[in-house]
């Protein structure tokens, strides 16, 4: 079942001194705000627990403490920073904000002027790649380019790594990089992306479980903490366990720190380089 949770706050009167004309900073006048907040999930939905969803009281204290804030000249500085605050919930995905002006200094008869302003949380991901099936390397490449196709900016990509298979040992070596990307889009629909990136290299539903495979793409780490859901969980939950997938993640954030507190890197040390072979991979890198 798909659910999108907004939480609304309409009609938001609040005392400031916003204005380009001195007189409207002097005396100031009443604002009036509508927020609506798009959540990336909500849990508080069935858990009905205040920390599963927005705290809309504590929002709403915050948006009025901008309008009553420092004088600024215009409507749309007002309105960007209450959006900026609205998008600095962890749960929040878009934001719509109005900022309307009921008393406005206008040569004109005028009823109110507003500014309205939408921003969408933009997100970073690190997805794992590999391939042990065909051109391994070409198949890599393909991947990237399908997630460019699926409009997901490429920021960084790891080098290219030979690693041996895991679960399944008696298979070809598989070929390993991450790439960091930037994109709107929740967790669910990035998943959508990759899995369709996996479809056009030639990997279909079915097979045996870690077995070989033309292309995999898989979300392992973002910027948003933890995700779970039946289908993903976000980080990886082997992600701790693979150096396949550490190394080149390190490669391109070796600041990264679980949410559970430990740091990436760390991780990798414990790990035996004997049992997980990783190996820089020479004759090619990807773009």
């Amino acid at each position: 079942m798909s659910e999108r949770v907004t939480v609304i706050i309409r009609g938001l009167e609040v005392y400031g001194r916003h204005g380009v004309v001195d007189a409207e900073q002097e005396l100031g006048q009443r604002f009036v705000v509508d927020l609506e907040l798009e959540l990336l999930r909500c849990q508080g939905v069935t858990s009905d627990a205040l920390a599963d969803t927005v705290d809309y009281a504590a929002l709403a204290a915050s948006v009025a403490g901008i309008v009553a804030g420092p004088p600024q000249r215009l409507l749309e500085h007002v309105a960007g920073r209450i959006a900026d605050r609205a998008l600095a919930e962890p749960l929040a995905q878009r934001v719509l904000v109005e900022l309307r002006k009921p008393h406005v200094a206008l040569a004109q008869t005028v009823r109110e002027t507003a500014v309205r302003i939408e921003r969408v949380r933009s997100s970073t991901y690190w997805l794992g790649l590999g391939s042990n099936l065909g051109d391994r390397l070409a198949n890599l490449q393909g991947l990237v380019d399908a997630l460019r196709d699926g409009g997901v900016q490429i920021e960084a990509i790891s080098p290219v790594y030979d690693t041996a298979p895991r679960e399944i040992t008696d298979q070809p070596a598989f070929l390993n990089a991450v790439v960091r990307v930037r994109t709107e889009l929740a967790p669910p629909a990035l998943l959508a992306v990759a899995k369709r990136a996996e479809r056009r290299l030639g990997r279909t539903g079915g097979g045996v479980r870690f077995g070989p495979r033309p292309a995999d793409c898989d979300i392992v780490f973002w910027d948003g903490g933890i995700w779970r859901e039946a289908d993903l969980e976000i980080p990886h939950p082997r992600l701790t366990e693979r150096r396949f997938v550490l190394i080149p993640l390190l490669d391109l954030g070796p600041e990264l720190v679980h949410p559970d507190g430990r740091a990436l890197a760390a991780c990798d040390a414990a790990l035996d380089p004997a049992e997980q072979p990783v190996r820089p991979w020479p004759d090619g890198v990807l773009g």
